[in-house]
């Protein structure tokens, strides 16, 4: 077999192998390529649902004011035809009181609306503390103690620990006068004062 024969077979087997190319070759030109930067899309996660937390404030129990919460307070009581005055006072922040917390407190007892030519005499002096729970005798001063005007009596009291809890404090004094029934008589009457301070105590939690 010549030279140029064999070239002519070669090329009509070349040309056969090849005879399906040109039907690849129009596939694969109709597919259009990717944007540069995209990318195919994929189906986002759905949402859970997020816990609610809710938090509520606490409120805390307020104590009440009380009559020494400035330092000092006066009580006038009416006994017939004169006043006994009562002046208490403390150093202490009495707002910090607490069933167990010390309390010192300072007492002064005048007459009014009377002459000092009816002498006037206090025989006792008595403090008791009650707490709702326990009661208990404070003080208790006896003698003949002139407190004719303008002279006054004048005291300090300490007050003893209250029952844990508790939320009051009341102070109850009395007084046992012997007033002269004339001016230089010798000859005396009784009158007796009774008067009341409470004091409102911290407890567990409360706030002022």
């Amino acid at each position: 077999m010549n030279r140029t024969l064999r070239l002519g077979m070669a090329a009509v087997v070349l040309c056969g192998s090849l005879s399906g190319c040109s039907s690849f070759s129009e596939l694969t030109s109709s597919s259009k390529p990717l944007l540069p930067g995209t990318s195919t899309p994929s189906a986002s996660p759905s949402a859970s649902p997020s816990a609610t937390t809710t938090v509520e404030a606490v409120k805390l129990p307020a104590r009440a004011s009380g009559p020494l919460d400035t330092g000092t307070v006066t009580h006038t009581i009416k006994q017939g035809t004169f006043t006994v005055q009562l002046t208490y006072w403390t150093s202490d922040n009495a707002k910090l009181y607490t069933a167990e917390s010390q309390k010192t407190i300072n007492i002064s007892a005048h007459i009014e609306d009377t002459d000092s030519t009816h002498r006037v005499r206090l025989t006792t002096f008595q403090v008791t503390q009650d707490d709702g729970t326990a009661r208990a005798d404070v003080a208790t001063d006896t003698g003949k103690f002139d407190v004719t005007p303008p002279y006054p009596y004048n005291t300090v009291v300490t007050l003893p620990a209250a029952t844990t809890g508790a939320k009051t404090l009341a102070l109850t004094v009395r007084l046992d006068l012997l007033v002269e029934t004339a001016p230089k008589s010798n000859s005396y009457y009784r009158s007796t004062a009774l008067d009341t301070l409470t004091l409102p105590l911290l407890t567990n939690g409360a706030t002022q």
